[in-house]
């Protein structure tokens, strides 16, 4: 009897300990995952698939009236998500529901509400759609060829700190492609002219060397919530294998913790504290 209970006792704490374990490396931090239909480029689907077997995320189809479903047909509003990812990169243009002009107020008043959007490869663009960038006018950027330098950013002297850069050796660049990039991206460029309006957070490195005045890697405050820009060719998600896709990975799990932590809209505390999702996706999957 007495060894009866103490098994039982034992078997508890290992199954809470479980539960516990669990708890600690996942990820309760809601997006939505924005998208011009159900037909998904391959480079955007690796990327949403990556966002929703690591988070509560969910694909939202935009239509030209400001709604958004999710794929069963379902229209979810906005403010249910404490981050809203853009990631386009199959054509060289957004798609035509999200130029309309209901859906871009739809979704500037989630972030001027105090939502948090993370605009990544052609995506990069939307801020001038949306007049949130009145200054540095976006450049398209065709599909990368074959053999590319590895490519990525170089944290800003003033934000080498900022928490999206958590884990990283802000030292150094911080590499996230080294494969060619089936899509398009955009990014901006400055001839000496006007500088995005928002804080330029990194420049393009491309090789190690320095971006020439692309920068890709952009924050802006609007009232109440926050956009983050990464664009150039920033964007392989295909790319599972290579340190440059971790990279990749881990930066956009850092910039969703940082844009839950500042949404009004993040139900609950992502586990621990800024950059500590990557650590714990990373874990489980070893």
């Amino acid at each position: 009897m007495t060894r009866s209970v103490a098994f039982r006792f034992l078997f508890t704490i290992l199954i809470l300990s479980v539960l516990i374990t669990l708890s600690a490396y996942s990820s309760d931090i809601t997006v939505g995952l924005l998208a011009g239909s159900n037909n998904l480029g391959e480079v955007e689907e690796a990327a949403y698939e990556w966002a929703e077997e690591n988070f509560e995320a969910t694909v939202l189809i935009a239509d030209a009236n400001g709604n958004f479903k999710n794929s069963n047909g379902t229209t979810l509003k906005l403010d249910e998500f404490a981050v809203l990812w853009f990631f386009y990169t199959e054509t060289g243009t957004l798609p035509d529901s999200f130029l309309a002009d209901s859906t871009k107020k739809s979704i500037l008043d989630y972030i001027e509400a105090g939502g948090g959007i993370f605009l990544s490869a052609l995506g990069l663009r939307y801020v001038a759609d949306l007049d949130i960038e009145k200054g540095g006018i976006p450049r398209n950027l065709s599909p990368l060829g074959k053999g590319p330098p590895e490519i990525g950013i170089m944290p800003t002297a003033d934000n080498k700190d900022h928490p999206i850069f958590s884990g990283f050796d802000t030292n150094e660049p911080i590499f996230l492609t080294s494969m060619p990039q089936a899509g398009f991206s955009s990014d901006f460029m400055n001839f000496g002219a006007t500088s995005p309006a928002g804080e330029v957070l990194g420049t393009k490195t491309r090789g190690g060397g320095a971006g020439a005045g692309e920068r890709p890697c952009i924050e802006y405050d609007v009232e109440g919530g926050k956009v983050i820009t990464l664009g150039h060719h920033n964007g392989v998600y295909t790319d599972i294998d290579s340190d440059e896709g971790k990279n990749l990975r881990k930066l956009t799990a850092n910039i969703f913790d940082y844009l839950a932590e500042n949404s009004t809209f993040a139900d609950v505390e992502p586990y621990g504290k800024i950059a500590t999702t990557w650590g714990n996706l990373k874990a489980l999957s070893e």
